[in-house]
């Protein structure tokens, strides 16, 4: 797997960090948005199920995409009825690109307005049941663009030739649970989702979860100072980050690291493992971050990562073991992961 843009199976939203309608603060991840009522659901594995109460808009937005033409755009959903549910809105620099979501009869469509339907998937998603989809889209004006449909990781149907954009023609963010239209006909009560991964690697990526793992105990490296007691891991384990309330602070000094273990994972195969963290800087200049991940003696680093005065959410994925050759379980679980300061 490779050129993951974003992954995000709502693992990391805590209740409480969306609790006001008119909340635009960051949820925790790479979102952000308006946290209308959800409830997330442990599924005893490492993820969640978002759902809401009844019909509304969610308007969850991701973060800078860099405009793209060209996404795979992937989710889970349980159908908990016959409707017309809008789930993602694709927005560029200009205004609305188009829409994804499920027709009352159950099949996949891609709408370059919300009233144009311009492809649809030749097979359906039964109600009551769960389904990993993926919509892979080519954007483009007239008959430059192109809509394919996999459900379950199996290929339903491509339509091509088609105009996919409503007013541009270049991906820069996308909506979970946007519909300008009305607040109903967008995400319903009984229904459930999750797993959301965009990406511009080659479709189909599979029937595949995001799992996320808190750290749970320091690592060989420990430079920075914890805000309370001596457990590094314990400043940095919330699932729904607290901000200022726990933390751990370096002095600024290069190479400076805190690494840690997590529980990992198995049973499964891996296609990418991130580094998903929260940071900010408490001094004026430059200060960046590198995130990392260390198997056996090995180690892989991102770039350094710019911070600023308010906290932004740094992620790094790594699709190779540092120690060569794809992740599997055991490597997951044996490997560390870190932040370091940059130079």
């Amino acid at each position: 797997m490779s050129d993951f843009l974003l992954a995000d199976g709502f693992g990391n939203l805590a209740d409480g960090n969306h609790a006001a309608a008119t909340d635009t603060t960051p949820l925790g991840s790479q979102w952000t948005g308006f946290g209308y009522d959800f409830t997330l659901t442990d599924r005893g594995d490492g993820r969640k199920w978002l759902s809401v109460a009844g019909s509304q808009r969610l308007h969850l937005t991701s973060r800078n995409l860099g405009d793209i033409t060209r996404v795979g755009l992937c989710f889970r959903v349980y159908r908990g009825g016959a409707d017309f549910c809008t789930i993602f809105q694709l927005v560029g620099t200009n205004g609305n690109i188009g829409y994804v979501g499920i027709s009352a009869a159950g099949s996949v469509e891609y709408r370059s307005d919300y009233y144009t339907t311009v492809a649809t998937s030749t097979d359906s998603i039964p109600i009551g049941t769960e389904t990993f989809v993926e919509v892979d889209i080519t954007i483009g004006n007239g008959t430059d663009g192109s809509v394919a449909f996999y459900l379950n990781g199996v290929h339903s149907n491509t339509v091509s030739s088609i105009d996919t954009t409503q007013w541009d023609t270049a991906l820069q963010s996308v909506t979970f649970g946007a519909n300008s239209q009305t607040s109903s006909q967008c995400l319903f009560a009984g229904w459930k989702y999750g797993d959301i991964i965009i990406h511009t690697a080659t479709s189909p990526i599979g029937d595949v979860g995001v799992y996320y793992r808190p750290v749970d105990a320091d690592g060989a490296d420990s430079d920075f100072t914890p805000s309370a007691g001596s457990d590094h891991y314990a400043m940095a384990d919330e699932i729904g980050p607290d901000e200022d309330t726990t933390y751990n602070e370096s002095d600024g000094t290069a190479g400076h690291r805190d690494s840690f273990e997590t529980a990992g994972v198995s049973g499964l195969s891996v296609l990418s493992v991130g580094v998903l963290v929260r940071a900010r800087k408490t001094d004026t200049g430059a200060a960046t971050l590198l995130l990392g991940a260390v198997h056996g003696a090995s180690e892989d680093q991102s770039t350094a990562k710019a911070l600023t005065e308010a906290y932004l959410t740094l992620v790094e994925f790594f699709d190779d073991c540092p120690s060569g050759g794809a992740w599997d379980a055991a490597k997951v679980t044996a490997a560390e992961l870190s932040y370091e300061v940059g130079a």
